[in-house]
């Protein structure tokens, strides 16, 4: 059994520790400032590490990641102020005395539930791998998306399951694995991804009980300041409401922050309503297809970035 998966009483890896795993790992990493590092996504974009990380790059530091990377956009979060207007949620949770009596009533409902009748436990990558698949394509399927398959489920954990730094939750109810969630824990931080849950054992709450035992360990029995549930979609069509609700219901608190998109200097040309009617149209022949998804809501984004700044700038002329 991997030990960097299953031992919670060692140190959480530096972010510099972090950044060399993941690119023994074949994952592309640049140095970022203040901290941070900017992690390979998909092939044609990179995000700041870690994400809930909200001081501004330093200068010219996006336009080297852009080109060294040689990807399409990069994307990191700022404070709200009167030039960047809050447009996402970013969901963190750092109550170091969290509990479960200061849940709501349904939530501690839920726990008590999933807590009865599920075994809590980290898992080794092996067992991830060998038992998370339906996990991920039902999870997958429930938020609309055609990407719920094993083929995109080994192509997204059987390298990350085994690098240090992450910890898998798994809730189990006998031999199968109901449920798991993906942890990152670096420095006095982590960061979910999930959870992921089998359709036919949701009604034992195991999403609920994850992230409880996440919040529980990580805040008041290990060294973390700040747990993060990552942000809200950017997809025109999700669950956003219901993931609202219930990522607020767990405990984590709803920040406003302002979501830059930054597209390459050559593409800049191509973000247009154009391009975006364009992405609409091949998203009503395939509605469930991620990366189309994605490009429409990085698209809307950016647009809506240029309308704010012109009408920003119209205003001060007018002034």
């Amino acid at each position: 059994m991997d030990t960097h998966t299953t031992n919670q009483e060692r140190k959480p890896l530096s972010i510099a520790e972090y950044a060399s795993e993941l690119t023994k790992n074949g994952t592309q990493v640049l140095q970022g400032a203040q901290g941070t590092f900017w992690v390979g996504y998909e092939a044609v974009a990179m995000v700041r590490i870690p994400t809930c990380h909200l001081a501004p790059p330093t200068p010219g530091e996006v336009q080297r990641v852009l080109w060294r990377g040689r990807v399409a956009t990069v994307s990191y979060l700022l404070d709200p102020d009167e030039h960047h207007p809050a447009n996402a949620w970013l969901y963190v949770c750092t109550d170091r005395a969290y509990a479960l009596d200061k849940l709501p009533h349904a939530m501690r409902k839920n726990v008590h539930r999933g807590l009865k009748e599920l075994r809590i436990a980290p898992i080794s990558s092996d067992q991830l791998l060998a038992h998370g698949v339906q996990a991920f394509c039902d999870t997958r399927r429930r938020n609309g998306l055609s990407d719920g398959t094993s083929e995109e489920f080994y192509r997204r954990f059987s390298l990350r399951a085994r690098c240090p730094g992450h910890v898998i939750l798994g809730a189990w109810k006998d031999d199968k694995l109901a449920a798991f969630l993906f942890i990152t824990e670096v420095d006095d931080w982590a960061e979910n991804e999930g959870p992921f849950s089998v359709d036919t054992l949701l009604n034992l709450r195991p999403n609920d009980v994850l992230l409880f035992w996440e919040l529980s360990h990580f805040l008041t029995k290990g060294a973390c300041c700040v747990v993060s549930a990552g942000t809200s979609s950017i997809q025109a069509e999700s669950n956003a409401a219901g993931l609202h609700a219930f990522k607020t219901k767990v405990g984590f608190e709803a920040r406003p922050v302002h979501r830059v998109f930054m597209l390459h200097p050559l593409l800049r040309p191509f973000a247009n309503r154009l391009t975006l009617w364009g992405v609409n149209i091949a998203l009503r022949f395939r509605p469930g297809d991620r990366r189309l998804k994605k490009a429409g809501g990085v698209l809307t984004y950016i647009l809506e970035e240029k309308r704010m700044l012109l009408e920003a700038e119209e205003k001060r002329n007018d002034e």
